[in-house]
C-alpha cells in the first residue's frame, strides 16, 4: 500500500490520516506513535511533525502511546505540554530507564534505547516523520525517525550513518508510516526553513516511503545509499509524482557539517 496525495492544510491532514489508517487494517485499540519532535519548535518552521498530525493519529486509537526523545532532555515533554498531547499517554525516551538491545548489524552491534521503545515489538508501531533534509543522511523521513528511540547523545551514529540506519531498521520496523510533508523543512535538520509542499505520504513499507519522499524532495533516491539499499526490489513509477516534486536545499553549513561528519 502506498498513498501519496496533495494535502494543502493541517485541517485536511486529519482526513488523510484517518483514511489511510482505516485502509491499513491495523486494529484501533493500542499503538505506539512516534513523531519527530527532535526539539521544541514552532511547527510552522518545518522542523518537527505538526501536532495536528500527531493528534489525528492518536485519536484513531483507543489507547495510543506517544513516544519520543529529542536532542535535549526536555524536548519531548515541552512538545507534549505545549501542543496539548497529554490527553494521551506520552513518554519521554530521554528520561526513562534505558535498556541495551542487540542489533547485530554490519556496523551497529548493540544500542541503548528507552525501555518504551521495546513496545514496538508488541504493539503496532506508527511512525510519523517530518519530511525534511539532513546534512549527513540527505533526508530524515521514515527510516531515520527510528533514531529518536536511542539514548542521547547518539553521535556514534554519524560515522557510517547509512549502514547504521539500515542496521537499526532491522530491529525497529514501523508497521505503518505517515509522512508530514504539508510543510517540509530545508536548510538543515535542526534549523529548517519551511517548504510549503502540501503533500502527505502513507505506507506500510518504510523503505518505499523514503524512496518516494527523496524523489519528491528533489533528490535522486538511488544516490542516497541507505534509501537505495532498503528499497531494493521495490517497483514504483516515480514519474507519476513529478507534479508533486519540489527541490529541497541543504544549506552551505549543513553541507559542510555533512562533509565533516558532524
Amino acid at each position: 500500500m502506498l498513498t501519496v496525495e496533495r494535502v494543502e492544510s493541517y485541517d485536511d491532514a486529519w482526513d488523510f490520516v484517518e483514511k489511510v489508517l482505516k485502509k491499513s487494517g491495523i486494529e484501533k485499540d493500542k499503538a505506539v506513535i512516534k513523531p519527530n519532535f527532535v526539539k521544541f519548535d514552532d511547527p510552522s518552521k518545518g522542523c518537527i511533525t505538526h501536532p495536528e498530525v500527531v493528534k489525528a493519529a492518536a485519536s484513531f486509537f483507543d489507547e495510543p502511546i506517544i513516544v519520543e526523545g529529542g536532542v535535549t532532555s526536555d524536548a519531548a515533554d515541552r512538545c507534549y505540554d505545549e501542543f496539548g498531547l497529554r490527553r494521551w499517554k506520552c513518554v519521554n525516551i530521554n528520561t526513562e530507564r534505558k535498556v541495551r538491545v542487540r542489533i547485530g548489524g554490519k556496523a551497529l552491534k548493540d544500542v541503548e534505547v528507552g525501555e518504551s521503545a521495546l513496545l514496538t515489538k508488541e504493539l503496532p508501531y506508527i511512525s510519523l516523520p517530518k519530511m525534511k533534509v539532513h546534512s549527513l543522511a540527505k533526508i530524515t523521513v521514515g527510516i531515520k525517525n527510528n533514531m529518536g528511540f536511542l539514548k542521547k547523545p547518539a553521535m556514534y551514529m554519524h560515522f557510517n550513518i547509512h549502514q547504521k540506519l539500515l542496521d537499526l531498521l532491522s530491529f525497529f520496523k514501523p508497521d505503518f508510516v505517515i509522512v508530514d510533508g504539508v510543510i517540509g523543512g530545508e536548510g538543515s535538520e535542526l534549523n529548517t526553513k519551511p517548504v510549503e509542499h502540501g503533500i502527505m505520504i502513507a505506507s506500510d513499507d518504510v523503505a518505499l516511503v523514503d524512496y518516494v519522499a527523496a524523489y519528491l524532495m528533489g533528490f535522486d533516491p538511488e544516490e542516497i545509499d541507505y534509501v537505495r539499499i532498503a528499497a531494493e526490489g521495490r517497483k514504483v513509477d516515480l514519474e507519476k509524482y513529478e507534479d508533486l516534486r519540489k527541490e529541497y536545499r541543504i544549506s552551505f553549513l549543513g553541507r559542510l557539517m555533512g562533509a565533516l561528519r558532524i
